[in-house]
């Protein structure tokens, strides 16, 4: 058995165009039927009425773990840096709620956040420097509250991972990779789980063809997880494995969401357990 949670993302709810404060007790429902672990959610989950209250008791029901939630912020950006701030101050608070009822796991309460906006290679060099001031700054408020912040990577190249990695300590900054962006980005994913795999605390996956679009659910496409499985083995990875499950740009779904989160856990089972 791996030595990680198996987890799933909320995203592709919002894709199928669930409403987290009307339907929150059914996706939690849809996630534990379909026998995954520990849930990880899409932001507007932290905006509904009380949110805290109503999320524990969904955990409680279920038996799902936290693994956290994810953000996206254009770090590079100067003029916002206090908007920035302002937001990631009250989002790390209601992330925060949750750090004594979880589960305990190496690193907590997670919350993966990307970098969203002008790659690397478009910035100024103030706006790189910005970058890393962000990360810093950011990563410290939300260790003070006792959540893990780490970088998720979005389909940017591998010069823009390294300029965060070699400029922000490792013991402050976790790496949370999109193992289908990294790709999309054309990273190297043997090379950068091995190289990185100490600053691993979180990954998301999904199943994709060769040159094309991602699939609807594992198992449908050329992501190999039993050597996936492997790896990860090797390295000793003990964070969070999450599946995001995302319908490709411009098409419409063809099956149930619970359908495509079913043949996705039981794809795992068969390949990495």
């Amino acid at each position: 058995m791996p030595n990680y949670r198996i987890g799933t993302h909320t995203y592709i709810f919002h894709q199928y165009g669930y409403n987290p404060a009307e339907q929150l007790n059914e996706i939690f429902d849809i996630v534990a039927d379909a026998g995954f672990e520990a849930i990880e959610l899409h932001q507007p989950f932290l905006e509904i009425e009380n949110y805290q209250e109503r999320i524990k008791n969904a955990l409680r029901r279920t038996g799902l773990g936290f693994v956290g939630a994810s953000n996206g912020q254009p770090l590079w950006d100067i003029e916002k840096r206090d908007s920035i701030i302002s937001s990631m101050d009250i989002y790390s608070d209601k992330l925060s709620v949750f750090g004594e009822w979880n589960i305990p796991t190496r690193s907590g309460v997670l919350c993966g956040m990307s970098c969203s906006g002008k790659r690397y290679a478009q910035r100024t060099q103030a706006e790189n420097d910005q970058v890393t001031r962000m990360w810093t700054e950011l990563a410290e408020m939300f260790r003070k509250k006792g959540v893990t912040l780490n970088y998720h990577t979005h389909g940017e190249p591998i010069e823009d991972i390294r300029h965060v990695i070699e400029n922000v300590p490792a013991d402050l900054l976790p790496l949370g990779p999109d193992l289908d962006w990294l790709r999309v980005g054309g990273v190297d994913l043997e090379q950068f789980i091995r190289e990185y795999a100490d600053r691993l605390v979180m990954m998301h996956i999904r199943d994709y063809h060769i040159g094309g679009d991602r699939t609807e659910a594992l198992g449908e496409g050329d992501a190999d997880y039993r050597r996936l499985g492997q790896l990860l083995e090797e390295v000793k990875f003990e964070g969070e494995f999450v599946v995001e499950l995302a319908i490709p740009g411009g098409k419409q779904p063809t099956r149930p969401v619970a359908e495509l989160l079913k043949k996705s856990r039981e794809h795992l089972r068969e390949t990495i357990e």
